[in-house]
C-alpha cells in the first residue's frame, strides 16, 4: 500500500510540469480566446494532479503506522526471543546494558532503513525512470547526458557508503561499550558511593564517550567529504542542461516551455537525489547500529530443546551424573570435570563442599543445563536430562541463588512470579520463609516495588522472598547455595527448620560455605579440582580426618561455630 501511494505521487509530481510547459508556451503566446480556454484547461488538469498527490499522501499515512510501528513492534519481540536462547556464559561475557542499547538500536534502525527503502530508494528509482522517459521524449541528447549523471552520483554514493560503513561501525562498537560502562556504575551504585568511587567511574564514562566522540569526529569528516562531492556533482548537471539549453535556444530549436519542464523536474530530481546522497550516511549508520544485535541473531550455539525432547515428569527425584566430562574451554584441554560420577537418591540431601574453583556451581549449572557436558549424560529418575524441555525440566528444580536478584516488580509478583496463587498459598509460602512479619510492616505490604534488582530491601529480606518462591514452586529438586547467608544468627536458625520443612520429602543439594549449615545432611560430597576426593556423614567425615576434616577444624576455631 505504501509503495502504491508512493508511486502515483512521484508519478503525479513529475506529470506536472508538462502541464506547466504548455502553460509557459501559451503565456508566450499573445492573448486569445483560444490560449486563454487551452491555459484554463491545463490548469484543470493540474487540480486533478495535485488532488491524486493529496489523496496519494493520505494512503500513504494510512500504511506507514501498520509498517514501521508494527515493523518495530515486531523486531522488539524478536530481540527478547532470540536472547531469551542464548546459553548462560553467553550472557555472562557481555554488558547487560550493552545487549539493550544493541536490542534498542536494532529495531529502531528497521524504521530507518525502510523510510530509506520507501522514500529514498523506491522513489527515487522511480522518479529517475520516469524523468528520463519524459526527457528522451522532449530531448534525447539531454536524457542521455542526465542518466550518465544518475548513475554517476549514485554510484559514488554507494561505494564510499560501502567504505565508510567501516567508521560508522566502530562507532556503534564504542557506543555499545559506552551503555555497557553506563549500566555498570549504575547498577552497582551502592558500591561505587561506598567506596568514593564517583571520581573513577566519571573518568571511566568521560574516557568511554570520548572514544566515542573521536570515532565520530572521522566517520563525520568523511561524511562532509561526501557531501562536498555531492555538491559540486549536483551543481555540475545544473550548468551543464542550462548550458545546452542555451544552445538549443541559439540555434531556434528550443521552446520557453522546455525550459520550465526541464527547470521543474531537475529541480525535483535535485532536492530528491541529494536527499538521496545525504539520507545514504543515514542508511549505512542504521545498518551498522543494526549490526552488533544482528550478529547474535546469526548465532547458532543456542539453548534449544532436543527434537526427542517432550515435558517430561521427574517423580521420585532420583539425580545420576555418569562420566562426564565437562571443560569451559574449547580445546577441551582444562576439564572442571574428568569421568566424573555421583549418584544421588530420590530424597536424598547432599551437601556439596570444597575450596572455590573445585566445581560446585559449574556441577549445579549443568544440573539447570545452563552448561552442557561435551560427554556423559545427567539423568533424573532415569530419564536423560536432554529428554526433557528445558522448561519442563527448570520448573521441576527449585533454586535459592547465595544472592537473589529481584525483578522491579511487587513482592507478589517476585514470590510468584506471574503465576496465579491463591492468597492464602502466598501467605502460607511468606510465613514458611519467615519473611510475612516484615512484609506486613510494609506500606502496601505484597504489593510493594521493591526497586530495581530489589534495592529497597535488605539482604536477608531478599533471601527470604527467594525462599518463599522456592516454598510456593514446590518442585520436587531443590538447589540451595547457601540460602541462609545473608540472614542474621537468629533467623537463620528459624529459617533452617522451615528449610529442612521444605526439603523434608524432596531431593536436595546444597552448595555450603558454612559447614555448621549441613551438618543434619545424609552425605556430604568434598570436592577439589572437580573431583570427589570424600564423601559421608559429617561425624564420618570427621572421623577419617582428611580434607573436610581440616576444613571444619579451620572454620570452628576461627570463624562460625555457634
Amino acid at each position: 500500500m505504501a509503495m502504491f501511494a508512493l508511486a502515483c505521487s512521484i508519478s503525479l509530481d513529475l506529470t506536472a510540469p508538462l502541464y506547466y510547459k504548455a502553460i509557459a508556451n501559451g503565456l508566450a503566446l499573445p492573448y486569445s480566446d483560444a490560449t486563454l480556454s487551452l491555459l484554463l484547461d491545463n490548469l484543470k488538469h493540474l487540480a486533478f494532479i495535485y488532488t491524486g498527490v493529496w489523496f496519494s499522501w493520505r494512503l500513504l499515512e494510512i500504511a506507514i503506522v501498520p509498517l514501521d510501528g508494527g515493523g518495530i513492534n515486531l523486531l522488539e519481540k524478536r530481540c527478547f526471543d532470540v536472547l531469551k536462547k542464548q546459553k548462560h556464559i553467553f550472557f555472562e561475557n557481555r554488558f547487560s546494558g550493552s545487549l539493550i542499547k544493541q536490542a534498542n538500536r536494532f529495531s529502531r534502525s528497521f524504521e530507518i532503513i525502510m523510510d530509506w527503502f520507501l522514500f529514498q530508494f523506491f522513489m527515487n528509482s522511480l522518479a529517475v525512470i520516469i524523468s528520463f522517459s519524459i526527457f528522451y521524449q522532449q530531448q534525447p541528447q539531454f536524457a542521455f547526458y542526465f542518466m550518465c549523471w544518475v548513475i554517476m552520483f549514485i554510484t559514488w554514493n554507494i561505494v564510499y557508503s560501502i567504505w565508510k560503513m567501516r567508521f560508522d561501525q566502530a562507532v556503534a562498537a564504542a557506543d555499545s561499550i559506552v551503555g555497557g560502562v553506563f549500566s555498570d556504575a549504575i547498577s552497582n551504585i551502592f558500591v561505587v558511593k561506598s567506596f568514593a568511587m564517583e571520581q573513577k567511574e566519571q573518568t571511566h564514562i568521560n574516557d568511554a564517550s570520548d572514544e566515542v566522540y573521536r570515532k565520530k569526529k572521522i566517520a563525520w569528516f568523511f561524511t562532509f567529504l561526501s557531501f562536498a562531492v555531492q555538491g559540486i556533482m549536483t551543481f555540475g548537471i545544473e550548468l551543464l542542461l542550462v548550458y545546452l539549453m542555451i544552445q538549443k535556444w541559439k540555434s531556434g530549436n528550443f521552446e520557453i516551455g522546455e525550459f520550465v519542464l526541464f527547470q521543474s523536474i531537475m529541480i525535483i530530481l535535485i532536492q530528491r537525489l541529494w536527499e538521496f546522497g545525504r539520507n545514504i550516511r543515514t542508511l549505512f549508520t542504521a545498518l551498522a547500529d543494526a549490526s552488533e544485535m544482528a550478529e547474535v541473531f546469526r548465532q547458532d550455539d543456542l539453548e534449544v530443546d532436543a527434537k526427542t525432547a517432550s515435558d517430561q515428569t521427574i517423580q521420585q527425584g532420583a539425580i545420576d551424573f555418569k562420566h562426564l566430562y565437562f571443560s569451559y574451554h574449547r580445546d577441551q584441554q582444562h576439564h572442571i570435570f574428568k569421568d566424573f560420577c555421583l549418584q544421588i537418591k530420590a530424597g536424598e540431601k547432599v551437601a556439596l563442599v570444597g575450596q572455590s574453583g573445585s566445581g560446585k556451581s559449574s556441577l549445579t549449572k549443568l544440573l539447570f543445563r545452563f552448561l552442557e557436558p561435551q560427554q556423559g549424560i545427567i539423568s533424573f529418575d532415569g530419564i536423560n536430562a536432554k529428554d526433557f524441555t528445558l522448561q519442563s525440566l527448570r520448573q521441576q528444580i527449585s533454586m535459592v541463588p547465595q544472592q537473589p536478584d529481584l525483578f522491579h516488580r511487587s513482592i507478589r509478583d517476585n514470590i510468584t512470579l506471574g503465576n496465579t496463587v491463591s492468597e492464602t498459598a502466598l501467605i502460607t509460602a511468606a510465613q514458611h520463609a519467615n519473611c510475612l512479619e516484615f512484609i506486613n510492616g510494609l506500606p502496601e505490604k505484597f504489593d510493594t516495588l521493591v526497586g530495581e534488582r530489589g534495592v529497597k530491601l535488605s539482604g536477608g529480606e531478599r533471601q527470604r522472598i527467594a525462599i518463599a518462591r522456592a516454598f510456593l514452586e514446590d518442585a520436587p529438586i531443590v538447589v540451595l547455595d547457601e540460602a541462609t547467608s545473608a540472614l542474621d544468627s537468629l533467623t537463620e536458625k528459624q529459617i533452617q527448620t522451615a528449610i529442612f520443612d521444605l526439603i523434608k520429602t524432596k531431593t536436595a543439594i546444597i552448595i555450603a560455605h558454612r559447614l555448621s549449615t549441613i551438618l543434619k545432611m545424609d552425605r556430604i560430597i568434598v570436592l577439589e579440582n572437580g573431583k570427589i576426593i570424600e564423601q559421608g556423614t559429617h561425624q564420618e567425615l570427621l572421623a577419617n580426618k582428611n580434607k573436610y576434616y581440616a576444613m571444619w577444624q579451620h572454620q570452628s576455631n576461627d570463624f562460625l561455630i555457634e
